[in-house]
């Protein structure tokens, strides 16, 4: 059992290197392509000035000052999950940005160094090493280096399926309970007393305990805790964090200037769809429905026209053939196979390019980017009393969580749940994540409307 566990740490500790070597080799290649950027700055601006590449490699300081900070931040002790792990690093970059630029203006000239040329490299490590970690980890997994036996103690299939089939976590199912040092508890188990008899049960023999709180519709990871020393108790700070009038500002400003900035590249892409829908079928190219919005205040909003403009008389007659179909629509709200959409709309509703058209009730302040759906005015009572003011406090968005974790295979119920999560814990790497999801999504055709 010693042996097992000696190979074990060996292993942990030969995938770590691996992955601070690659790091380090992360750094070099931003370096140069930080050095690229810059020459092709210069150039674009007209500038005779050059660049030499010992500008770009001759700052040493950076292969000392980031992995540091990645130490600090728990990079090589903790396996996080890659989106949690991609925040920490950008998080851990911007910090090391801020030492390095001081570290070089108080060396007073010894380092010779290109300022555009730092800028560029710690733009570039932003994409060039999370990209490279989630490859070399799921190198190391499939060689068997990045792979730890661990033991799950959740009623929830769901908890041990997203730990299992995660390469990037390293997490494999432990064959003795002897030789596993690491236990996930789910709090949901059953109640406080027996929680707290199994953790201390767990925590007495095991190195780790990997403890899932009953919390669900807060992120605790982006929470604050506090410890009251006398009663050995500690406090764990929750925030509406939508609630607070600066991050509101934030979010309503960043959904403009993105917009404005983006609008002039899409008009061509929407002139050609708005041909093809005229193309395809009779009636109009786009198609308005009232909403709910903030507060209750109802808005119009704008899609591509994807049904025919007889399409009720289709339907009733479809559903008489297909009852079925009507327990399908009282669960996901939704029909499984819709007669109503046209050609071209199967083609807009599966890539979501019949939402494009948004972009103007972004600039209109009716929507936003990333944000709770747009409720029909019909689902006001299903959506249920206890969240319809938390659910309209804040603008829908053309995309939302809802929509990259899972999509149409998420009940009605489920949909609400997981808007209520996402008012809960709003922040600028959440809206990023599930915009980038949202952009694979549509990439793969996958979980058409």
């Amino acid at each position: 059992m010693n042996q097992k566990r000696s190979s074990d740490i060996s292993q942990e500790l030969k995938s770590k290197i691996i992955l601070f070597i690659f790091d380090i080799y992360a750094i070099f290649i931003s370096l140069f392509v930080g050095f690229i950027l810059g020459n092709s700055l210069y150039f674009i601006g007209g500038s005779s000035s050059h660049l030499y590449i010992s500008e770009s490699f001759g700052v040493i300081v950076l292969y000392i000052i980031i992995p540091v900070v990645f130490f600090y931040e728990g990079i090589y002790t903790y396996r996080f999950d890659f989106w949690h792990e991609a925040r920490i690093i950008n998080k851990g970059l911007i910090l090391s940005f801020l030492i390095v630029f001081a570290f070089l203006a108080l060396a007073d000239g010894r380092w010779e160094y290109s300022r555009v040329v730092v800028i560029c490299s710690f733009i570039s490590m932003m994409f060039i090493i999370p990209i490279m970690k989630i490859i070399v980890k799921k190198k190391l997994f499939k060689l068997g280096l990045w792979k730890t036996g661990v033991k799950i103690l959740s009623q929830d299939n769901s908890l041990g399926a997203e730990i299992f089939n995660n390469p990037y976590l390293g997490y494999i199912k432990s064959k003795r309970e002897k030789e596993t040092n690491i236990v996930f508890l789910d709090a949901h188990n059953s109640d406080i007393e027996n929680t707290k008899k199994q953790l201390e049960h767990e925590i007495s023999s095991k190195n780790k305990v990997m403890f899932v709180p009953v919390l669900d519709n807060h992120q605790l990871s982006s929470s604050d805790i506090f410890e009251l020393t006398n009663c050995r108790i500690s406090l764990i700070v929750l925030q509406n964090r939508l609630n607070s009038k600066l991050r509101m500002f934030i979010n309503v400003s960043y959904n403009y200037i993105l917009a404005i900035l983006i609008t002039p590249f899409l008009l061509p892409i929407i002139g050609i769809i708005a041909l093809l829908v005229k193309y395809d079928s009779k009636g109009p190219v786009f198609f308005r429905q009232e909403r709910l919005s903030v507060g209750g205040k109802t808005f119009s909003v704008f899609k591509f026209r994807t049904m025919y403009i007889n399409g009720d008389e289709i339907l009733d007659k479809y559903l008489d053939e297909n009852p079925e179909e009507k327990e399908n629509y009282e669960k996901y709200s939704k029909y499984k196979n819709d007669p109503r959409i046209t050609k071209i709309g199967r083609i807009l509703r599966r890539t979501s390019l019949d939402e494009l058209v948004q972009i103007f009730n972004i600039l209109s302040g009716d929507m936003t980017f990333v944000g709770p759906r747009p409720y029909m005015l019909s689902e006001k009572e299903k959506i249920g009393v206890e969240n319809i003011d938390l659910i309209l406090k804040v603008k829908p968005g053309i995309t939302g969580l809802w929509q990259v974790s899972g999509r149409n295979e998420l009940s009605f119920k489920e949909r609400v749940d997981i808007d209520k999560w996402y008012i809960y814990n709003w922040s600028l790497w959440i809206d990023l994540v599930i915009f980038l999801k949202t952009i694979n999504i549509v990439l793969n055709k996958s979980g058409a409307k």
